[in-house]
């Protein structure tokens, strides 16, 4: 009579433990699923010649005017994937280099079938001489689909900038009103009295903004063999593919 008592103690001990079993087995087997069959809470970030941003960043207090005049803010960047690179009309080199090889990168789009949304921008860091109708000419060197933006106050400049890590540099200075020419940077610039100096500097980089208005990658360009910082079509369309891919992998999680 005792051992049957003691077996009956046995098995209701049993079916009180077979819940917290079944709990502990559960999280194992999920915790190998997730660790071994490539099921994964993240993605890992593809490598790109530049940075993809983990956390994407919302463009916010947009407030510029493109080429036609039409104002544009936040909602212009909704929708579609949008390639933004900034510069000045009167830049001699990287500038138009740089629109050239985004509309290398608009054929190998089109060519390609892949049905991408694509917009680019070209951003003017020097809207006190590059007005509307200048830049309205200036695109339009490089592609009738693209669009060049600016803007029209300083503070919406910097709110621009800011956002997206533009870095810039502006010096206006005289030249001497007895001498005839200035030397800056090694270089000898000739000048009239009195004429102003005019020089920028800026980084090199090309910015993708996502469908969601966000800041999503920075493309950095690559060095040649002649040590010269460029950018290439074929890499970037590479590379876009996959920020697209990460993008949309994401937005399952």
């Amino acid at each position: 009579m005792k051992t049957l008592s003691n077996n009956k103690s046995n098995w209701q001990q049993a079916l009180i433990l077979l819940p917290i079993l079944i709990v502990v087995v559960a999280t194992v087997y999920f915790y190998r699923l997730t660790t071994e069959t490539g099921f994964q809470t993240s993605i890992e970030l593809p490598k790109i010649h530049g940075v993809i941003l983990k956390e994407a960043q919302l463009l916010t207090k947009v407030q510029l005017s493109n080429h036609l005049g039409q104002a544009i803010n936040h909602d212009y960047f909704i929708g579609k994937w949008h390639f933004i690179t900034y510069g000045y009309t009167q830049c001699p080199d990287i500038c138009p280099t740089t629109l050239f090889t985004l509309t290398q990168l608009a054929d190998l789009l089109s060519i390609s079938n892949d049905k991408l949304d694509t917009q680019f921008d070209f951003y003017t860091i020097d809207p006190d001489r590059d007005s509307q109708a200048i830049l309205s000419q200036y695109i339009h060197y490089f592609s009738d689909k693209f669009v060049a933006l600016r803007a029209q106050t300083s503070q919406d400049a910097q709110n621009f900038q800011q956002i997206l890590g533009i870095k810039v540099e502006i010096t206006r200075a005289y030249a001497n009103r007895t001498a005839q020419h200035v030397i800056k940077n090694e270089d000898q610039i000739s000048v009239s009295k009195g004429e102003p100096l005019y020089q920028i500097s800026h980084g090199l980089t090309i910015l993708l903004i996502n469908p969601e208005a966000k800041l999503q990658a920075v493309f950095m360009p690559e060095i040649t063999e002649l040590g010269m910082n460029s950018f290439t079509a074929e890499v970037l369309y590479r590379d876009y593919l996959k920020v697209i891919k990460y993008y949309q992998q994401s937005s399952l999680l």
